[in-house]
This record gives structure tokens, sequence and C-alpha cells, in this order.
């Protein structure tokens, strides 16, 4: 058998449907993946031979992949610094509110004991407060135990993300979840339990405070100097909040994604498959980030940093925007191609581009039926670039060879 007849063995059983896509003998759309588009688009006959099993090698690749993992670890430490700012700026405002009720608390014992308020009138609002608070722990309790956010439809993981982004799903951007200690949607504690929970604390130990109280002036002095060092605490929270903070602001920096928006999304090897059910398509994009209320793939390249775009990796971009489109069902307008930390492309999502894309994929899955890929270039410098080079019988010998 020659190789000309060997590059048009079938590799797999399939059927054209009328929508112009293939689909395998289970009548399911034959997968297709963004690399596979971007290797095909490169050479066909370096994707067959990556379909054949043959693996890329050299130092480029061994670079790339080295400069794929230090990024995404990057962003993991700064979506990492993120949430340790966020949380520590609720704390800090939460203790802040304590040192207000503190000064509050303590402004009333001292007109209580400057006569201004009665001691009946006093122990009064001590007793109301108690009762409020008797209410307050009773809701907080039965919003432990009753499933009321499947009641309502509120789902409070997603609660500062784009309904869109539900599909998204990743470890990397801080949402709002509540602390499940069960898998039936019992015993939720999330932040408006926390909340209540909190008053109904502050307000059974001012009304404690307002009975029970008998030297006023000694209780006027502790509440002060215990606002003192609640100040203290709150404001060791608010430093870790700024040194957070500038964290971020280094990552962002070493990333190279300021202004390119909030990252949402980074394949780091176990990072959610995105599919789209009708052509076949999936892949994992490097990033997603959001820019207004798009989200916006972003495709990080390493090595030489060319003039333009190359052909493959606008593909591969393209490819992205698909997926993107077909999970969110909302349409980017662009995409993002990187080229080192300072070279950035946009790949436009146009209606052409959609064409260009559809007749990219049916045209791998039927090569991936029919056979046929072969080298499609006369250009001994792209064989001497591939990084399947050395396992391909059809590549072009070079001056070097």
């Amino acid at each position: 058998m020659n190789l000309s007849e060997s590059l048009r063995l079938p590799l797999m059983e399939g059927r054209k449907t009328s929508q112009g896509f293939w689909v395998d003998s289970d009548e399911k759309p034959i997968h297709v993946s963004a690399s596979d588009v971007e290797r095909f688009v490169y050479c066909p006959m370096s994707w067959r031979l990556s379909q054949e099993g043959v693996s890329a090698k050299g130092e480029e690749v061994r670079r790339g992949i080295e400069e794929h993992e230090k990024l995404h670890t990057m962003i993991i430490e700064r979506n990492q610094a993120r949430e340790r700012f966020t949380k520590n700026l609720v704390i800090w405002s939460w203790w802040f509110s304590v040192v207000l009720t503190l000064a509050a608390d303590t402004a009333a014992f001292y007109f209580v004991q400057d006569g201004t308020i009665d001691d009946q009138i006093a122990k009064s609002i001590g007793g109301y407060l108690v009762l409020l608070a008797l209410v307050w722990l009773l809701l907080a309790i039965a919003l432990l135990f009753l499933p009321w956010r499947t009641w309502i439809g509120w789902d409070e993981e997603l609660v500062d993300a784009p309904k869109d982004l539900s599909e998204l799903k990743d470890d990397l951007h801080p949402l709002s979840k509540p602390w499940r200690l069960s898998q039936a949607g019992w015993f939720t504690f999330g932040r408006p339990e926390a909340l209540i929970l909190f008053a109904a604390v502050a307000l059974s130990l001012h009304g404690i405070a307002l009975n029970f109280a008998d030297n006023r002036s000694i209780a006027t002095f502790a509440m002060l100097v215990i606002a003192l060092v609640w100040t203290l605490l709150a404001n060791t929270r608010l430093q870790a909040a700024l040194r957070a903070n500038q964290n971020i602001e280094e990552n962002n920096a070493k990333i190279g994604m300021d202004g390119l928006g909030e990252i949402r999304y980074s394949d780091g090897g176990d990072a959610l498959l995105l599919e789209d059910p009708e052509s076949g398509l999936r892949g994992r994009p490097d990033q997603i980030t959001k820019i207004g209320e798009d989200l916006i793939p972003v495709e990080f390249k390493s090595g030489r940093t060319p003039k333009n775009p190359h052909k493959s990796h606008r593909f591969q971009v393209l490819a992205y925007l698909q997926l993107i489109t077909a999970v969110t069902g909302k349409s980017p307008p662009f995409g993002l191609l990187r080229y080192g930390s300072e070279s950035v492309h946009s790949i436009e999502w146009t209606t052409s581009a959609k064409y260009e894309m559809k007749d990219m994929i049916i045209d791998i899955q039927r090569t991936m039926v029919e056979g046929g890929a072969e080298r499609d270039h006369e250009r001994p410098g792209k064989c001497a670039h591939c990084s399947r080079r050395d396992e391909c019988p059809d590549r072009l010998i070079t001056q070097a060879e």
C-alpha cells in the first residue's frame, strides 16, 4: 500500500446530515476539538498524525506547556487573592458595624447614667430588644432548616454572576456560595442567615445590658474599651484586604490581562469541557474573561510573536467563540488571541466567520470518515517547525536534513 492510499483510509463510520454536519453510527455528531481545528488548519497531515497517536515533540512544545501551566497558576493565585480581599473586606465591614453599635451603646449608657433616660424606660427598651432578638433568632433557625431557596428559585451560588455563566462553574471566580451541610438542600447556611443571626445576637446583648447593668458608669467604660479593641481588630482585617488587593494588582501585571476584563475561567486540565451539541465541537479555552456583559475567550500562544495572527490560531479562537455561543446562548462579539504578554489580537465573530467555522468543522468530520488528510503546502520551513515532523512520511526535506 502506497502513501497516497494510506492517507485516504476511512478513520470511522459516519454519514452526513441535512444540516451538513457528520454523525457517527449512533447518530451523534462526530466530535471535533478546538485543538483539532488548529492542527487541521495548520496542516491536515499533522492533524492526521495526532489522530494516530503521534505526540508533539520539541523544545517549543515543552516551553508552551510550561508557560500555560505557569499562567494558570498565576490566575489561580490572583483569584485566591481576590477571594481573600472580598472576604476580609466583608468581615471588616461587619466588624466596623460592631464598633458603631458599641459606640451607640456607650452613648446610650452615658445618657442613662446622666438621667436623660429613666431606668424604667431603659429596662422597657431592653425588654423589647430581647423580645425582638428572640423573634429574629427563631426566624434564622427556620431559614436554616427550611429549603426556602428552592421554594423561591434563588440560586445563591450565582448571585454575583450572570445567569448565562451557570454552565461555566469553576473554582476561580469567588461566587457567593452558601455553606451546604447536606445534599438534600436542608440546613443551608448563607449570608441571609448570617445577617439575621448577627442581628439577633446584637439585639440580645443590648437588651440584656440595658436590663441588668446595675452600675452603668462601669458599663459605659467597658463598652468604650471593647469598642476600641474591636476597632483594632477590624483594622487588621482592613490591612489584610489591602494586602490582598496589592497581590491582585501584582498578579494582573504578571498575567498581562490588564484591561482585558475579569477572568471567569481558566483551563487547568480539569476545567469544564465546553460542547456544542449541534456540531460536535468541544474544547477548553485557555481563559474566558468578562468584558461588559460579554464572555470573551482568550487563547494564549507562547513562542515567537508574529505581526499578524496565524490562520490556525485564528480558527482556534473562532472555535471557542462558537462554543461560548452554544453554551451560553449569547454570541460574543470577538475573541482575544495573545502572543506573549504584550501582543493581543482581536478575532471578530462575524457572520462570515461563523460560516467559515461551520465549513471547517464539516471538512474535518468528512476527513475523519472518508480519509484524505495530506500535506496541503509546499513550504519546507513549515515542515521544519512542525512538532510532528519526525514521524511524518510526507514531510518536505529541508537543508538541515
